[in-house]
C-alpha cells in the first residue's frame, strides 16, 4: 500500500521541542514594486527579487504535560540565535524565532495556543582577509633596493681608489657590463664599452648607484599585460617559456611574456654571483660591489616583473564549438591564463638564484634578500596554482597545428601556441611524436 501524504508529513518541532501544527502559511513569489502613472492604463510591475522565506504558524501543546512542554518552548523561543525547525510540509529548516504569542483557553483544557514567526537564519559571511602578494612583491622590490644602495656605499667607502687597477677591473667586470648592456639598454649611452664602466666606477664610485636610483624612480614597468603593449622588448632575449593564451598570437606579452623576461633575467642574476679575482684586494672589493649592485638591480627588475603577473580567474569552458570558419571570423575571446609549469620552473630557479647571492651577504643585507625571496616565491606559486598543467599528448597523425588546436581546445585560434609550445618547423606538419600541450 502507496504511503499517503499523511503519513508523508513529519513531526513538527523546534530546537527539538514536538507540537502540532494544524496549519501554516510561508510567502512565496516576487516582492516588488507596483508603478501606476496618470493618463495610463497600463500598470508596471518592478521585480524585486525573492520574498523573505518567513514562517507563520499555529502550534498546539496538548496533553497532561502541555504546561511542562509549554516552558520548555517558550525557553526554546527566547533562546538567542539560530535553532533547527522541522517543519511537517517543508522538512528540516534553520531559522530564527521572531514575535510569537501565546494563549490559554479555559475551555479547552489541557491545550496551550501559540501563534509562532520564524526568519531564515542564513549564516553571516564574515569578511575576510586577502594578502595581496603582488604589492607585497612590489614593497618588498623597493627595500632590497634600498639595502642594496646603502650596501654598496658601504663597501666603496672602505676602498682607496689609488690602489684600484683599471686593467683588471675592466676584466673582472666584463660580464658585470654584458648583463647591464642586455637588462640595463639605457646604460648603454653612460658605459660606451667594459673600459668606460671600470673607469667610471674608479673616478667617480657613486655614479653607479645614482644610475640606478634614477632609473627605478622612473620605472615604467614592461606592461607585458598591455594590450598595446610590445613586453619585454628591453632585454633583446629570447626564451621558450610560452603561456596558454587564448588568442595564440605567438607575441611576448602576457604571461609567456613575463614569465620568459623574468626566465632570462634570472640566468643573468647566477652569471655574476661573484667576480674573478684579479687584482689587489681593493680592486678585488669595487668589483665585487659593482657585481653585487648590479645583481641586485636585476632582481628588483625582476619583482617588478613578476609584481605584474595577476592571479589568473579560470576561463569558462567552451560549451558550443563553433565552426573553424567562423572561428576565423569571429576568435574566440577568452581570458589569458599561466602555463603553471613554466611558473614553478621560474620560481625554483629565482629562488635558487637569490639565495645564492643571499650566501655572500652582510646580515642586514641578507634579511631584505630572504625577505623578497619569500615575497616572490609566495606570488608566483599563487600564479602558478591559478593556471593549467602540461600533459603529454601524442597526435594520432601528422596535423596541423590549426587542425590539433580545434580537435584539442575547441579553439582553431590557439595553433600558434602548439607550435611554439614544441617549436614545431612548420604549422602544416605536427608529428604523430609526444608533445607537450596545455591541460585545457
Amino acid at each position: 500500500m502507496t504511503a499517503t501524504w499523511r503519513d508523508q508529513l513529519l513531526p513538527a518541532s523546534f530546537r527539538g521541542i514536538r507540537f502540532l501544527i494544524p496549519q501554516t502559511s510561508v510567502p512565496v513569489g516576487m516582492k516588488g514594486q507596483l508603478h501606476e502613472f496618470p493618463q495610463r492604463d497600463t500598470p508596471f510591475f518592478e521585480q524585486l527579487g525573492k520574498q523573505s522565506q518567513v514562517h507563520k504558524m499555529t502550534a498546539w501543546i496538548i496533553g497532561d504535560d502541555c504546561f511542562e512542554r509549554r516552558d520548555k518552548l517558550i525557553e526554546a523561543l527566547e533562546t538567542p540565535g539560530g535553532g533547527e525547525l522541522v517543519h511537517p510540509w517543508l522538512g528540516r529548516l534553520q531559522v530564527k524565532a521572531g514575535e510569537c504569542d501565546m494563549s490559554h483557553d479555559l475551555t479547552a483544557g489541557g491545550m496551550v495556543v501559540f501563534d509562532l514567526t520564524f526568519y531564515p537564519d542564513e549564516p553571516l559571511k564574515m569578511p575576510g582577509a586577502k594578502v595581496n602578494t603582488q604589492a607585497q612583491v612590489v614593497n618588498s622590490s623597493e627595500s632590497l633596493l634600498t639595502s642594496s644602495l646603502n650596501r654598496y656605499k658601504t663597501a666603496m667607502a672602505t676602498v682607496n681608489k689609488a690602489r684600484l687597477g683599471l686593467l683588471q677591473m675592466r676584466n673582472g667586470l666584463s660580464g658585470v657590463f654584458s648583463v647591464i648592456q642586455r637588462q640595463f639598454a639605457p646604460f648603454v649611452s653612460v658605459f660606451t664599452d667594459a673600459t668606460g664602466f671600470a673607469q667610471s666606477l674608479m673616478n667617480s664610485p657613486g655614479s653607479l648607484s645614482s644610475l640606478f636610483s634614477s632609473y627605478f624612480s622612473a620605472f615604467s614597468g614592461f606592461n607585458f599585460f598591455s594590450s598595446s603593449s610590445g613586453g619585454g622588448s628591453r632585454s633583446g632575449g629570447s626564451s621558450s617559456s610560452y603561456g596558454a593564451s587564448a588568442g595564440g598570437s605567438g607575441s611576448d606579452t602576457g604571461y609567456r611574456g613575463a614569465v620568459a623576461e623574468a626566465a632570462q633575467q634570472t640566468e643573468a642574476v647566477s652569471s655574476i654571483n661573484t667576480v674573478s679575482a684579479q687584482g689587489g684586494v681593493d680592486t678585488l672589493a669595487a668589483s665585487q660591489a659593482a657585481a653585487n649592485l648590479v645583481q641586485d638591480s636585476v632582481l628588483v627588475q625582476i619583482g617588478l616583473i613578476v609584481s605584474e603577473m595577476p592571479v589568473a580567474t579560470q576561463p569558462e569552458p567552451i560549451e558550443s564549438v563553433a565552426a573553424v570558419d567562423h572561428q576565423a571570423l569571429q576568435p574566440i575571446a577568452r581570458p589569458e591564463v599561466p602555463v603553471a609549469d613554466d611558473v614553478i620552473e621560474l620560481r625554483d630557479n629565482l629562488n635558487e638564484a637569490i639565495f645564492e647571492a643571499s650566501l655572500k651577504a652582510d646580515p642586514v643585507h641578507y634579511l631584505a634578500l630572504n625577505s623578497f625571496r619569500q615575497t616572490v616565491v609566495k606570488h608566483l606559486t599563487a600564479v602558478a596554482e591559478s593556471g593549467v598543467r602540461l600533459v603529454d599528448v601524442t597526435p594520432p597523425e601528422t596535423l596541423s597545428a590549426l587542425v590539433l588546436a580545434y580537435r584539442r581546445f575547441g579553439d582553431a585560434t590557439r595553433a600558434a601556441e602548439v607550435v611554439q609550445r614544441n617549436r614545431i618547423r612548420h604549422p602544416g606538419f605536427v608529428p604523430a611524436v609526444p608533445i607537450k600541450l596545455a591541460q585545457r
